[in-house]
């Protein structure tokens, strides 16, 4: 009985194995889907994205991707799915954003999730700005430079009487009071309080003005600072610069005004290029691209987007490994050939799209920036609660512009705001 009793039980044991085979089977083959978010890309780069996916599945049968792109939204349902349990696997970040997820716990480091040959394969400096406390936490994706070049209107210039573009910032206001003098048009519009940066901020970095001090406190209230806000003031002040750039965003009122005549120059990347040939060719086609004017400092700044692993990512090693496909050189360069963004992969800089000689603006202006990747570094790191704290800058930059404070009073007050509240 004993023996028949164990051929049983060992009979019955294997009939159980056996039955398991075909579930255990089909759960082994179910891909891996990874949820994969992006930031005000779609519809314009739906097929990009939905290629490039497509080409990640096929050198990847085992993982699936599922594509959601976010926009007004990102942040608020990012911080949301995370507090809930179900966090996207991939998100597409800025600097700011990586920084304060970084900051709160919401992403892995990358270390460990991708080598150090993929790691090594983007500029130092892209790098490194979405690290933190000596981890890297977004894998550099696409970026711009703020300076980029100067798109200008012939025209309008040489009826001001301008025979050569602006070289420095100081050329570049006193060429704003020919131009409207001469013409009506304003000689371009000042990033003065652009919606969640504080702009003032940039314009002090590139004349070489600190923000911080040694003890991480912020300082931007010197002499030279007030000097600075105050020719800004004064241009305001004179008429020479919109009303409304201290209600929009300077790039979206520059670009729209160009198109219009009203604007003689931007500053900027390519970008601005596509908008005013979308909006007025004729206008677009004598437009003329040059070498942008950079502060005392001589420092080219920029930003960037990256591509995360939120710690909360059921399939981290799989997220890691699209992150890294998406941001690859072949795919920012296919990328940057669509649209002119600045890669942020070095071998970007020797490829051949940006050696190409060409009378098109939009190609001059991205074979004169495209492979400077380099360079693309904010200028100065974000506070940890950088929204309340820019908002406090840019309401006291407004009260400066609009005679409600002194230059001085307004930066003091900012710097005791940002001292008493800043998060280190």
């Amino acid at each position: 009985m004993t023996s028949l009793k164990r051929n049983l039980t060992l009979a019955f044991a294997l009939s159980l194995s056996l039955s398991a085979l075909p579930a255990a089977q089909a759960q082994a083959s179910s891909p891996v889907e990874v949820t994969f978010w992006s930031w005000y890309l779609s519809p314009k780069f739906d097929g990009y994205l939905k290629d490039t996916i497509s080409a990640f599945e096929a050198a990847n049968p085992g993982i699936k991707v599922k594509w959601f792109d976010k926009q007004d939204s990102m942040v608020q349902d990012f911080i949301s799915s995370v507090n809930l349990g179900s966090a996207p696997d991939v998100v597409n970040l800025n600097i700011d954003e990586t920084a304060k997820a970084a900051q709160n716990g919401f992403l892995a480091p990358l270390e460990g999730l991708v080598s150090r040959a993929v790691l090594n394969s983007y500029y130092p400096q892209p790098l490194s700005n979405f690290a933190s406390l000596g981890q890297h936490y977004g894998l550099p994706w696409y970026g711009w430079l703020n300076e980029g070049v100067l798109v200008y209107n012939p025209d309008l210039l040489k009826k001001a009487g301008i025979n050569s573009i602006p070289k420095t910032m100081d050329e570049m206001m006193d060429a704003a009071r020919k131009i409207k003098t001469a013409t009506g048009a304003y000689g371009w519009v000042p990033a003065l309080k652009d919606p969640n940066t504080a702009s003032m901020l940039g314009y002090f970095n590139a004349d070489g003005l600190g923000i911080y001090g040694a003890d991480g406190k912020a300082v931007f209230n010197s002499s030279a600072h007030v000097a600075l806000l105050q020719k800004y003031i004064e241009l305001f002040k004179g008429g020479f610069i919109p009303e409304d750039a201290l209600r929009r965003e300077a790039f979206q009122l520059g670009t729209e005004m160009y198109a219009q005549n009203k604007v003689a120059m931007i500053i900027g990347g390519p970008q601005a290029l596509t908008r005013i040939r979308d909006n007025n060719k004729d206008l677009y086609a004598k437009t003329a691209v040059g070498v942008a004017p950079l502060g005392k400092a001589k420092i080219q700044t920029g930003g960037g987007m990256a591509l995360v692993v939120p710690k909360a990512s059921k399939h981290t090693k799989e997220a890691a490994m699209f992150a890294a496909f998406m941001t690859n050189n072949t795919n920012q360069m296919t990328f940057a050939k669509m649209v002119p963004i600045v890669p942020t992969t070095k071998a970007a800089q020797n490829d051949p799209f940006f050696k190409q000689k060409s009378s098109d603006a939009i190609s001059k202006a991205t074979s004169m920036i495209g492979a400077q990747g380099r360079f693309i570094n904010p200028g100065y790191r974000a506070p940890g609660n950088s929204d309340d704290l820019y908002k406090n800058f840019n309401d006291n930059i407004e009260a400066a512009m609009l005679g409600k404070k002194t230059a001085q009073q307004a930066l003091d007050d900012s710097v005791a705001f940002w001292n008493a509240n800043m998060k280190k």
